[in-house]
């Protein structure tokens, strides 16, 4: 693995930090204990490209405050965002279900922590009834649904609909009211001309729901972002929250023992 991006984190802060990618908050602590030797913590930055397309997938990551987009290029360049991964899950998914070769760009939207693991312990670690293997299925089948949705949104909806959501998405990722995004990064993200994002930024802006300035969008009034978001943001926070509650009811059974582990 590139050790550029390394971390070595001591056993207090790993303690303190606690587990922060809900899949692996899933497993219960014997589970947990098994797999810690074999994760790396390591720092992502925006715009960093972790796979690029018809590119081997030589390790995978669960992000924590880290945000990645997936991403399909067409071959005049246009790009298209079809899913967005957080905390909630794992780049790289193709691993589990038997490809090693990815279709899609994976960047980095928002920068951050995640813990990576290579590709080939993944495979091991995921043989049939394994836990982190029912994880990962599940999460597996969530993402697909998003990604079915993202799609019939990019047909059906309009820019300022598209641009609220994605906008809401980044802003319960971050947690802040500022996001670090530009236009064209936005452009890109909704596969729309960069002209048509300053238009619809531009009248939010004059309802006094956004504001934007170089290399940032600050929402200020998120509920009149949410009037303005499409009915996509509501099915794939359900598709989320359905999966987190097979999470949780895991993440109870492993709370214990795993504050004593720590990160390679």
């Amino acid at each position: 693995m590139n050790s550029t991006f390394r971390k070595q984190v001591s056993t207090a802060a790993a303690n303190e930090m606690g587990v922060r990618n809900r899949v692996l908050a899933g497993l219960v602590a014997a589970e947990y204990k098994h797999i810690v030797s074999k994760l790396e913590r390591v720092t992502l930055t925006a715009g960093q490209a972790l796979y690029k397309a018809d590119q081997k997938i030589e390790a995978v990551y669960f992000p924590e405050d880290a945000v990645v987009a997936m991403i399909d290029r067409m071959q005049d360049g246009r790009t298209v965002e079809v899913g967005i991964i957080g905390r909630e899950g794992i780049v790289g998914i193709n691993v589990l279900l038997g490809g090693a070769i990815t279709a899609d760009e994976a960047i980095v939207q928002i920068s951050g922590d995640a813990t990576r693991m290579s590709a080939d312990v993944l495979r091991k670690e995921t043989h049939f009834g394994r836990p982190l293997q029912q994880l990962l299925l599940g999460y597996a089948r969530t993402f697909l649904a998003v990604i079915s949705q993202s799609v019939a949104c990019s047909q059906h909806h309009g820019i300022e609909q598209r641009l609220s959501r994605l906008l809401l998405t980044l802003k319960d990722y971050t947690g802040s009211r500022e996001i670090p995004l530009d236009q064209a990064s936005v452009a890109g993200l909704l596969g729309v001309r960069r002209a048509g994002v300053s238009v619809a930024a531009s009248r939010l802006q004059d309802q006094g729901v956004l504001t934007y300035r170089r290399g940032f969008i600050r929402v200020v009034d998120r509920r009149a972002l949410e009037d303005k978001s499409c009915e996509c943001r509501q099915f794939i926070q359900s598709q989320y929250a359905q999966f987190q509650r097979i999470v949780c009811s895991r993440s109870k059974q492993g709370a214990r023992g795993r504050s004593a582990l720590t990160w390679q």
